[in-house]
């Protein structure tokens, strides 16, 4: 009798543990250390295909503006806890790169001076002494860390990011291609972030890039970062991914020919929307098309008119 009350309580056991482990981990008593959402499907990092110098028919450098006011930028912005969550927000995920020395940072978006951590400490950081601490000085005594202030630039506190691409058309495969090439965070100057009130509408004068990355050689960091997938908590979509399709919104500021109208460029590059089905975006893309068409043809007649050069040239080649 005991040993058949063992049994189905050894089985019982055995049911309950098979119950337990076939349970997805959503539906689970979270472990201690158990705080990331499910690991990634996409992870892996979207391979450029090689593109040569002659493919490229006609290239276009962008600088643009993400607001991270506009809801279709909320991946790039949050999440701002960093306690209850190992999930890490796109400026914490690209300062711990720098601290960890995993990544250079640039004074700007030409890339032609490194900065380290170190470097950028007087833009991420300020450190003031209290009217306390200055009674304190008068009255003769030494300054402790109670009589400083610190201010540091946080999650919280980046307003945009600014973008530095290139849209290229490749004749060899005729199509309109885009890649990134630099990030900056920015925010408002640490001086002045408790003086400037913390609204929408904030003068461009207060903000300043706090850095720039290469964007290149961060991007095997942010194909294994996985970002704030507002729709779809379960799947999180890596930085990477989320850069690389353009998945947000932004505005062009300047280009690489101080003569571009900016408007007419904002509305023309840009990632086709085939879901809208409207007369306006089949136009737009059939414009395109005439231009890069147009582009193709004068190529075309440029080459055959460099190897007629050449044969008159040389009238041996010809043979």
């Amino acid at each position: 009798m005991a040993f058949r009350i063992f049994f189905a309580a050894f089985f019982i056991s055995l049911s309950v543990s098979a119950q337990q482990q076939g349970q997805a981990k959503l539906f689970q008593v979270p472990k201690g250390g158990d705080k990331e959402l499910a690991p990634m499907d996409n992870n892996d990092i979207i391979r450029y295909e090689t593109v040569a110098d002659r493919s490229i028919l006609w290239s276009k450098v962008v600088w643009e503006r993400a607001d991270l006011n506009r809801p279709e930028n909320m991946e790039l912005y949050f999440p701002l806890d960093t306690i209850k969550t190992e999930k890490r927000s796109l400026y914490y995920t690209l300062l711990k790169a720098l601290k960890e020395r995993k990544v250079k940072a640039y004074s700007d978006s030409y890339f032609e001076e490194a900065r380290t951590y170190e470097d950028l400490l007087p833009a991420i950081q300020k450190r003031d002494t209290t009217s306390a601490g200055f009674e304190r000085l008068n009255q003769g005594f030494e300054l402790t860390r109670d009589y400083i202030s610190e201010r540091t630039v946080s999650a919280y506190d980046i307003k945009e990011y600014r973008i530095k691409g290139v849209w290229y058309f490749d004749k060899r495969r005729s199509e309109l291609r885009y890649r990134i090439l630099g990030i900056a965070p920015v925010a408002v100057d640490v001086n002045f972030l408790d003086e400037v009130a913390d609204g929408e509408n904030i003068d461009d004068s207060y903000l300043v890039e706090l850095f720039w990355l290469w964007y290149p050689e961060v991007r095997p960091l942010l194909a294994s970062t996985p970002s704030f997938n507002v729709d779809n908590t379960n799947f999180p979509v890596s930085f990477d991914r989320l850069l690389n399709t353009r998945t947000f919104a932004a505005q062009i500021y300047q280009t690489d020919n101080a003569f571009d109208n900016i408007e007419e460029l904002q509305r023309e590059l840009q990632f086709p929307d085939f879901s809208s089905g409207t007369d306006e975006e089949e136009q737009r893309l059939a414009e395109r098309k005439k231009f890069f068409d147009f582009l193709k043809r004068d190529a075309q007649k440029q080459r055959k008119a460099e190897r007629e050069t050449q044969v008159n040239l040389n009238p041996n080649r010809s043979n």
